[in-house]
C-alpha cells in the first residue's frame, strides 16, 4: 500500500527535497480508538507513530510533519487510549511484548502482560526506538473535515504529486484522478499526465445523473491509517475497493454516509472508493456500430488496475 508515494508535510512543501521530510526514511501510522460513537469523539486522542530511530531525530521528524513528541501529561490524561493502541500494535506483532516508544522527555514502555503502560525518564538517546508524535486534527466526521495548511500531506506517485490531508482517523486522498478526461462511448485509459501537483483535498464532481455531474469525472478516494516508509511493503493493510450502488443511473463516491474513513480507522485497512460513468455514458450499446456498451464497468476495472499500482 502507497508503497511507492513519498510523502511530506505541506507545511515545508518548498522543502520537498528534503529526505527529513518524506517517507524514506520512516513509516506514519495514524492511531485513533475508534468506538464509531461520533458524540464521544471529542473525549478521546489519536497520534502517529514513526518507525525507530534515536532521540534526536524523533523530535525533528515529529516536526518535520507538523507536530511534536507526545508528552507524558496527555499519556496520562488519554492512558486508555493509548493503551488500548498500543496493545494492538503488540498483538499485530508490529512491535516487541515489552516496547519502549521515544516521547517527550523520556519513553513510554509498553508491556502485553497485564496491558501496562508506563512512562520512565530512561536517560536514553542513540538507542532506536520507534517514536510518539501527537495528532493535533481534531476534525472528526466527513462533513467537518476540510484541509488545513498544519494537515496537508503531498505525496510524489507516478510522476505525479498529489496534495491530500489528515483529519482526526485517517490519512485522505480525495478526488485522484484515475483515468484520462473519457471520450463519449469509449474506454477509459489510465490517467496518463506527468509532472503535474494535482490537489486531493476535496471530492471531485460526480458523473452525470439527473441532470447535474460532469462528464469528467473519473475518480477515486483513498483514506488509510498507514503510510509505509518509501519502497517497503512492510505491514501493509488489508484494501476495501468500493463500488458504489444506484442502479447504474445514480451515485457518487462522495456520501458522508459510506466515507471510507470510519471503516479505515475502524478496522485498520486501506479504502479506495470509485466513481464510474453511468446511464447512458457508461452502458449505451448500438449493435453494428463501435459503441460496445459497458464503458462504466470498463471504468471500474481501470480504477482497480490504478489502485493495484497505487496500494500494494
Amino acid at each position: 500500500m502507497f508503497s511507492k508515494l513519498v510523502f511530506i508535510s505541506a507545511v515545508a512543501l518548498a522543502a520537498a527535497t528534503s529526505p527529513q521530510l518524506s517517507n524514506s526514511r520512516s513509516s506514519l501510522t495514524l492511531f485513533y480508538q475508534n468506538n464509531l460513537n461520533i458524540t464521544d469523539d471529542v473525549n478521546h486522542v489519536g497520534f502517529i507513530l514513526l518507525d525507530p530511530q534515536n532521540r534526536d531525530d524523533a523530535s525533528k521528524s515529529c516536526e518535520a510533519i507538523g507536530e511534536k513528541l507526545v508528552s507524558k501529561s496527555l499519556i496520562n490524561a488519554y492512558k486508555n487510549d493509548f493503551s488500548q493502541q498500543l496493545a494492538y500494535n503488540a498483538y499485530a506483532r508490529r512491535a516487541l511484548p515489552i516496547q519502549l516508544y521515544y516521547i517527550d522527555q523520556g519513553v513510554a514502555e509498553f508491556s502485553q502482560i497485564g496491558n501496562q503502560l508506563n512512562v520512565r525518564a530512561y536517560p536514553l538517546s542513540k538507542l532506536p526506538l520507534p517514536v510518539l508524535c501527537t495528532q493535533s486534527s481534531k476534525q472528526s466526521t466527513p462533513y467537518t473535515s476540510s484541509a488545513s495548511p498544519d494537515t496537508l500531506i503531498s505525496l510524489a506517485s507516478g510522476g505525479n504529486t498529489y496534495v491530500g490531508y489528515r483529519n482526526q482517523k485517517s490519512f485522505r486522498f480525495l478526488g485522484l484522478r484515475y483515468a484520462d478526461k473519457p471520450k463519449r462511448w469509449t474506454y477509459s485509459k489510465q490517467f496518463s499526465p506527468r509532472g503535474q501537483t494535482l490537489n486531493a483535498t476535496s471530492y471531485a464532481p460526480k458523473c452525470p445523473q439527473f441532470g447535474s455531474g460532469d462528464e469528467d469525472c473519473l475518480f477515486l478516494n483513498i483514506q488509510t491509517p498507514y503510510i509505509p516508509k518509501k519502497d517497503s511493503k512492510k505491514d501493509l493493510r488489508p484494501v476495501v475497493f468500493w463500488i458504489h450502488g444506484g442502479g447504474y443511473v445514480g451515485g457518487s463516491n462522495q456520501d458522508s454516509q459510506t466515507d471510507g474513513g470510519q471503516i479505515a480507522s475502524r478496522e485498520d485497512i486501506v479504502t479506495v472508493q470509485i466513481t464510474y460513468r453511468l446511464g447512458n455514458l457508461g452502458f449505451l450499446a448500438i449493435p453494428g456500430t463501435a459503441i460496445k456498451g459497458n464503458f462504466g464497468i470498463g471504468d471500474q476495472i481501470t480504477a482497480l488496475d490504478v489502485s493495484l499500482m497505487i496500494c500494494f
